[in-house]
C-alpha cells in the first residue's frame, strides 16, 4: 500500500511531500548556484596569483614566501574545495527533486507485509489444490 500525505493551508489540500521536496528543490539550487559562483572566484584568484605572485597571501590567506610561482598544483588544490561543494549540492538537487517528483511515499513495513500476504496467498492456494486432489 501506498500512503500519501496531505496537509490542510487555508482550506487547500496539499501533498505535504511535494511542498517539502519543493523546499529542498529551491534551496539546493541556489546552494548548486552559490557553489558554482565560488569555482569562478577562486578562478579568478587563481589566475591573479599566477600573474602577481605577490598576491597570494592577500588572495588565499597563506603565503609560501617571497620567490613563489602559483603552479598547476596549487590551482587544482584551491578548485577541490568549491568544485567538491559544487558536486555535494548538486547531488542534492537530485535527491530533492526525486522527493519533490515522488507522488506517493512507501513504507516498507507494507510493502513486507504485501509480500508476506502473498507467500502466504500461494501457500494457501498449494493447501487448496492438494485437498482437491485427495478428494
Amino acid at each position: 500500500m501506498h500512503r500519501v500525505f496531505w496537509f490542510k493551508v487555508g482550506g487547500k489540500r496539499m501533498h505535504l511531500l511535494k511542498l517539502a521536496g519543493a523546499f529542498f528543490v529551491l534551496a539546493s539550487v541556489l546552494k548548486v548556484a552559490e557553489a558554482a559562483y565560488d569555482i569562478f572566484v577562486v578562478v579568478n584568484k587563481a589566475n591573479m596569483a599566477g600573474m602577481r605572485p605577490e598576491l597570494i597571501s592577500s588572495l588565499f590567506g597563506w603565503g609560501i614566501g617571497a620567490p613563489y610561482n602559483f603552479s598547476g598544483e596549487d590551482v587544482l588544490g584551491v578548485l577541490l574545495g568549491p568544485v567538491a561543494s559544487f558536486l555535494f549540492w548538486l547531488g542534492i538537487a537530485l535527491v530533492a527533486l526525486m522527493v519533490y517528483q515522488s507522488g506517493k511515499l512507501v513504507f516498507p513495513v507494507e510493502e513486507y507485509e504485501q509480500k508476506m500476504s502473498a507467500h502466504h496467498r500461494k501457500l494457501i492456494e498449494t493447501a487448496i489444490r492438494k485437498i482437491k486432489k485427495k478428494r
